[in-house]
């Protein structure tokens, strides 16, 4: 049963917060993140320029609007985030998202979100009705969501549930003004030393890091600051109004009796199918087991690997050592002593290094460095780039087929199957067509052509001669390129039949044949 709320302090609400938090799973977390860091960034943007000399009346403008629009979105997901809190409380599952409910979210809190840039700074200066005012807005969000209020009812029993206790409201306000002004120093502590402790880690010199207190004395710097510490500690804050909220509406509505039933069901659900399963495997077999053989198996389990941490070791008794044992000791003494110094030495070295290539401080404070590195430094970025290029310039010259040079002095079997066009030039298949040709091998002959025809077409990048493709491939590579030369396409088109239905098929090649591949392989030149 959950505690009535005169026994909760603000400490004991914000103990809850913490739980509900860690409960909760990453989809709520999530919403909170897709409303706050955009506007946030945006916010940043937007001091950023207007606090630049010279910014332009047009981009204060849009960047104005778009805060304001990102001020809506931001409102819209907090009450996301802090209705799924509330139901995480109730222990009541998500419901669906009607056209109704969202446009009742967005309406609410475009209109509460422009009254609360009124409403709290004149809280803040009047200071009395401060808790209240807190409380209405944050009780908003979390009865924005609901389908089944409109505007008017959300607005009275938000504000119905933010006057009671004012104590308690005054010692939230106090305690998360406290946790948060720590949050605060922690992080403006982690960012102003962030850009040294990069440079000592990594030796990145960054002009953050050259700024000095110049980081930190900019304004933007405080902004950052602010922005991330809020992005970080206001779903805690909603969060605990979330709690408050629910312990406030449990009173008349009896919800935290409600919610602490339906957790008692599902736990006696969830024990009655346990028991049940627990039963059948115990009762479902008839096979008994002897007290003898019981007790034999847990003396056997106890004896394994996985138990003898229970055990207290054997004590060791101090024998006398062999002088084998005694050498061996004392040359890997020996040798962790060199290991050492040989550290050590290098250590030095480095730091001899480091004084040899530093850089003279002849400057003025205010003046960039003379130079940044040493001579030799430079000659060993030139030196590499040198490398760097000649590497570049061999590995493109080697792209080009080893075979090509190699089958120029080399027969080429042209009844080979995995015979690719590219390892002759054209003019090399055309020279071999004539005289397969005069030998009377016209079916060679003709292979030869249209390996001429493919390599045509690779010279002109109009295809990609790559051993797994087909011929069909081939035809819808070229049609695909060359869409605006249809009559070429047609005549690789035509130069693929005669091939296949010689070399696959059981046409016979004659003269004929050779003169028509050819005349159409110098129209597609043409």
């Amino acid at each position: 049963m959950a505690s009535p709320l005169a026994r909760a302090s603000a400490i004991d609400l914000l103990e809850e917060a913490v739980d509900a938090l860690r409960a909760a799973p990453l989809a709520t977390l999530v919403c909170h993140s897709i409303g706050s860091v955009p506007f946030a960034l945006a916010l940043l943007i937007f001091w950023n320029d207007m606090t630049r000399p010279g910014a332009r009346d047009a981009t204060c403008a849009t960047e104005a609007l778009t805060l304001a629009l990102l001020l809506a979105w931001m409102n819209c997901w907090r009450a996301v985030f802090a209705g799924r809190i509330q139901r995480q409380l109730a222990r009541q599952p998500q419901p669906p998202w009607t056209r109704r409910r969202i446009w009742r979210l967005i309406a609410s809190q475009v209109f509460l979100g422009g009254t609360k840039l009124v409403a709290l700074p004149l809280a803040i200066s009047i200071t009395l009705p401060m808790p209240s005012t807190v409380a209405f807005y944050r009780n908003a969000a979390v009865l924005a969501d609901r389908e089944d209020l409109d505007l008017r009812q959300l607005i009275a029993k938000a504000r119905k549930l933010a006057g009671p206790d004012q104590r308690q409201g005054w010692g939230i306000l106090l305690l998360l003004a406290i946790l948060y002004l720590v949050l605060l120093v922690n992080l403006t502590i982690l960012l102003a030393l962030l850009p040294q402790l990069i440079r000592v880690l990594t030796g990145y010199e960054s002009v953050f890091s050259r700024g000095g207190t110049y980081f930190v004395r900019n304004s933007l710097f405080w902004l950052v600051t602010l922005a991330v510490a809020w992005v970080a500690f206001d779903p805690f804050i909603q969060a605990v109004y979330c709690i408050r909220y629910f312990k406030l509406e449990s009173r008349e509505t009896g919800e935290d009796l409600r919610a602490a039933l339906r957790e008692s069901m599902r736990r006696i659900i969830l024990l009655a199918v346990t028991s049940t399963l627990a039963w059948g495997l115990a009762y479902g077999s008839p096979a008994q087991i002897a007290p003898e053989d019981l007790d034999r198996a847990i003396h056997q389990t106890l004896q394994s690997s996985d138990y003898a941490w229970r055990l207290a070791p054997v004590p060791q008794h101090a024998t006398g050592v062999s002088w084998l044992v005694a050498a061996t000791d004392r040359l890997v003494d020996h040798a962790k002593a060199g290991l050492h110094s040989f550290g050590d030495a290098i250590d030095r070295f480095v730091e001899w290094l480091s004084e040899k290539f530093r850089p003279p401080s002849r400057t003025a404070p205010a003046a960039p460095p003379i130079t940044a590195l040493h001579w030799s430094i430079y000659a060993l970025i030139a030196a590499m780039l040198t490398l760097a290029a000649a590497i570049a310039w061999r590995l493109r010259h080697a792209r080009k087929p080893a075979h090509v040079a190699a089958a120029a002095g080399a027969p080429v079997n042209l009844r080979d199957e995995n015979l690719l066009a590219s390892q002759l030039p054209e003019d090399g298949w055309m020279a071999l067509a004539e005289d397969c040709a005069r030998q009377g091998d016209l079916r060679s002959a003709l292979r030869a052509l249209y390996l001429a025809n493919l390599a045509w077409l690779g010279r002109g990048e109009w295809i990609a001669i790559h051993p797994g493709k087909t011929n069909r491939e081939y035809e819808l590579e070229v049609r695909r390129k060359m869409r605006g030369f249809p009559e070429a396409c047609s005549l690789f088109a035509a130069n693929i039949v005669s091939f296949e239905g010689a070399w696959y098929g059981m046409h016979e090649v004659t003269a004929g044949d050779l003169e028509l591949l050819r005349e159409r392989l110098e129209r597609m030149k043409t």
